[in-house]
Order: C-alpha cells, then sequence, then structure tokens
C-alpha cells in the first residue's frame, strides 16, 4: 500500500515554488529602469522628453501643465518643436456631500478635476492616444473664509498632480507599447 510523507511533499512544493519563482523573477523589467535588457528604460525616458505640452489656459490649467513639463522632463522645461503634442480639455467642479443641518453650511467638499488629453504626433499630423484623467480630492470645509478658501486651492493643486501622473503613467504606456 502507498504511504505518503507528508515532509517529503511540502519539500518538493516548496522547492517547485522557489524554482517558479525564479523562473519568472527573470520575466519582470522595470519601466523606468536604466539597466533594462533591450534598454527599455532609457529610450522610455528619451521618449518622454520628446512631448511638448501646449498652452492651457487658467491657473489650474497652468498647474497642471507645469506639473506635467516636470514629470515627463525631469525639469528640464518644456521640450518646443518635439515630435510629440499634448492638449487637454479640463472640467474642474467642487461638490459638497455633506451639509451641517443646524447651521446650513458645507461641512466637506470634494474637488474634481476632471482632464481630457490628446497626443499628436507631429510628422503624420495623427492623433495616437486619446484618454481621460480624473481626480477627486476630498476637504473638510471650516467656517473661515480663507482657511476654506485655501483648502480648495491646495486641494486643486493636489489634484493637478495627481492627473499628470495618471498622464505619465498612459505616456509611458504608450510608448512602451505604442498602444
Amino acid at each position: 500500500m502507498w504511504s505518503r510523507n507528508p515532509t517529503i511533499s511540502k519539500a518538493w512544493r516548496g522547492a517547485a515554488v522557489l524554482l517558479l519563482a525564479a523562473t519568472l523573477g527573470g520575466c519582470f523589467q522595470p519601466m523606468y529602469g536604466q539597466s533594462t535588457l533591450f534598454g527599455a528604460g532609457a529610450k522610455l525616458r528619451d521618449d518622454l522628453r520628446q512631448v511638448e505640452i501646449l498652452e492651457i489656459d487658467g491657473r489650474l490649467g497652468q498647474e497642471i501643465r507645469n506639473d506635467l513639463i516636470f514629470e515627463l522632463t525631469g525639469g528640464k522645461g518644456n521640450p518646443v518643436g518635439a515630435p510629440y503634442q499634448l492638449a487637454m480639455t479640463i472640467t474642474s467642479a467642487s461638490q459638497t456631500p455633506l451639509v451641517d443641518v443646524a447651521s446650513g453650511r458645507a461641512t466637506s467638499e470634494t474637488v474634481v478635476l476632471d482632464v481630457t488629453y490628446r497626443v499628436l504626433e507631429v510628422g503624420t499630423n495623427r492623433i495616437v492616444l486619446t484618454e481621460k484623467a480624473l481626480a477627486r480630492i476630498s476637504i473638510d470645509r471650516t467656517q473661515q473664509r480663507f482657511s476654506g478658501m485655501r483648502a480648495v486651492r491646495d486641494a486643486q493643486n493636489r489634484a493637478a498632480k495627481l492627473v499628470a501622473e495618471q498622464i505619465r503613467s498612459r505616456l509611458a504606456s504608450y510608448f512602451l507599447t505604442r498602444t
């Protein structure tokens, strides 16, 4: 009759898991890594630096543009005449989901930032990417006017930073896969 030894069975399972982890670990390549197998990390950084961010009206548009230029170029400025151009349309709104019944004032607010963007390949005049980025930032409202205005502005700045990071990630994905 066949008898199973649980110690040997666990050892085989452990060895199989380690072998599988070691084998699949070699397949992983960091998106922004310097020494990737095919040099994709360095090429990705160069591709991201080749996107010109077009002007956007308003304070919030300028905030997103500045954050995005810094995200893509590392602070080296907007590349004029680059092979790709990124244009954005911004919609900003505030929602007050909670209101104090005694005073009738909002106790919280949600700042919503919705950005539709498209990337144009200048040489062929073809739109290669059209996407949306969305950020929702919640804040607590106080009865002080200045602190409430400042909280909204800080929430808008945080939303702009979040949207810029989302756009950078999507651009990186596009340049790696061209889809």
